[in-house]
């Protein structure tokens, strides 16, 4: 027994050796398991005891001692500890650690749900013990959700399931299905980084052919992507701190700007105020020629790729309000006409992520989301089936990872400093020797074709954006994002066409 079994002392059954036994919790053919206290050391223990009077060397004897021998043989911090084995009166026992906290079990009926970042803490928790039994090949009994026990800081232990003999992989793929249903019940998930986890637990759960993780594969996995999500939510709070302090300098100013007004007017006198007019969208229709012949792949490798003409400017906000509207235009049964063949049925239009304020805070020339936006500026929060769409209404395509790449290391790539939001012209840095912009910065960009990600060669292939971002400035052009899936949308992915033939 785990997590919520208790250790408040009551009348003893009896006692045996150094423990009282408390309370009976569960009997099986060969043992029973009780609550116990331990007299010498005042701890709560349990206490498994072999029934009846039985000699240690016979079978049932030996096999008892075995699993407790495998039980006592190990030493991992997220697995409980056994205390001792004893014989007493002619009977056999041993005694483990009562692990503090709530059990899984429980969890679900108390409809508890965490966020993504916990849920991988957790995944990361079990997946580095269960690793541990499995590298040393230790056979262990079938994990259930009342195994795992939830303590304080969010620390996950399991109860020690060692036992005798020979390892069952059938019992592990059961085991990892267990726990990526468990957590999938407890998973928050409209919070950012919720389908990313999801698929993880789907592929502990053996949802994606061809896929079988290991233990250690799930707790490096899971650490990866808790750091992802850390560090996400770490730049979302430092991006909402600086909104918050803008607005404050913002509120600020007004109330002065009113001050002085009201001492303008008091006095008789008036000012014209004139808001600078936001910029107007420009001309940013620009393809250059990139030469068919050699080029190399982001692993190195060397691959033929046809004469194409790639976008100079990442697709911008006017440039997508254009094809929105030639949509809006068309008869309602003529509007897929331009979508993927996969596109999922629920998917009903290609509307980036609150489009309308977006939209009209670019036409104005304010800030939104903590950017300051005009129609020239990158559109973003769009899917990869929305960047598809587009791209072929305006008679193009989405790169392949080879023809972005192609493009950006073409003539040098170390001539290209990663440029910051804003425009996608806006950079003198950010800019190739053939005029391409905005490929080492402002965003990254959805490319054709999925790829497996080489840190992580058991994962199936996934959605790759190509480029670094306004947020991650620092990988440059060789910089490549894996997404979860197809419709992920992120504030600092867009895209950018290419066209076989000259345009």
């Amino acid at each position: 027994m785990s997590g919520s079994e208790k250790d408040q002392v009551r009348p003893a059954l009896r006692q045996l050796g150094d423990y009282l036994l408390v309370e009976l919790v569960s009997e099986d053919e060969d043992t029973r398991t009780y609550h116990a206290r331990q007299i010498s050391v005042d701890r709560a223990v349990i206490l498994v005891r072999l029934k009846g009077v039985i000699d240690p060397t016979r079978p049932s004897g030996e096999a008892f001692l075995a699993d407790v021998r495998a039980k006592a043989a190990i030493e991992h911090a997220g697995i409980g500890s056994v205390y001792e084995a004893a014989q007493e009166e002619g009977e056999i026992y041993w005694t483990r650690e009562l692990l503090p906290g709530a059990a899984f079990a429980q969890i679900p009926q108390e409809g508890r749900k965490f966020t993504p970042l916990t849920i991988v803490g957790f995944l990361r928790q079990v997946g580095g013990a269960m690793a541990y039994l499995a590298e040393r090949a230790i056979a262990t009994l079938p994990l259930e959700p009342g195994h795992l026990v939830l303590g304080e800081h969010e620390v996950v232990r399991i109860a020690n399931l060692a036992a005798a003999g020979q390892p069952d992989p059938d019992e592990r793929a059961r085991d990892l299905v267990m726990v990526g249903e468990l957590f999938q019940g407890m998973l928050e998930t409209d919070l950012p980084g919720a389908a990313r986890t999801w698929r993880l637990l789907g592929m502990m759960m053996g949802l994606e052919e061809g896929i079988q993780l290991s233990w250690t594969q799930v707790a490096n996995t899971a650490g990866k992507l808790e750091q992802d999500l850390a560090s996400e939510a770490g730049a979302a709070r430092a991006l909402q701190a600086k909104a918050s302090r803008r607005e404050r300098v913002r509120a600020v100013g007004i109330m002065l700007l009113a001050a002085l007004m009201l001492g303008v007017l008091g006095g008789g006198g008036f000012f014209l105020f004139n808001r600078p007019s936001a910029p107007e969208a420009r001309d940013l229709s620009a393809m250059i020629a990139i030469p068919g012949g050699t080029h190399q792949n982001h692993a190195g490798k060397e691959v033929e790729l046809d004469r194409f003409w790639i976008d100079a400017h990442e697709v911008t906000i006017a440039e997508y309000a254009e094809f929105l509207n030639a949509l809006a235009s068309l008869e309602e049964s003529m509007r897929s006409a331009y979508d993927h063949i996969t596109q999922p049925a629920i998917k009903l239009d290609h509307l980036p992520d609150d489009w309308h304020s977006v939209l009209s805070t670019a036409r104005a020339g304010r800030n939104y989301d903590g950017l300051d936006l005009d129609l020239n500026c990158p559109v973003t929060r769009i899917d990869w089936w929305d960047a598809h769409a587009y791209a072929k209404w305006k008679g193009g395509r989405l790169p392949t990872q080879e023809e972005w790449l192609a493009a950006a290391t073409l003539d040098s790539e170390e001539a290209i400093s990663a440029g910051g939001w804003g425009p996608v012209d806006q950079s003198p840095e950010d800019v190739t020797p053939r005029r391409i912009h905005g490929l080492a910065g402002n965003v990254a960009e959805w490319s054709e074709n999925p790829e497996r990600n080489p840190a992580f060669p058991m994962n199936a292939k996934s959605p790759v954006a190509c480029g670094g971002t306004f947020l991650a400035p620092g990988g440059g052009v060789r910089a490549r994002i894996w997404l979860n899936t197809r419709e992920v949308r992120r504030r600092d992915v867009g895209f950018r066409l290419v066209r076989q033939a000259a345009p």
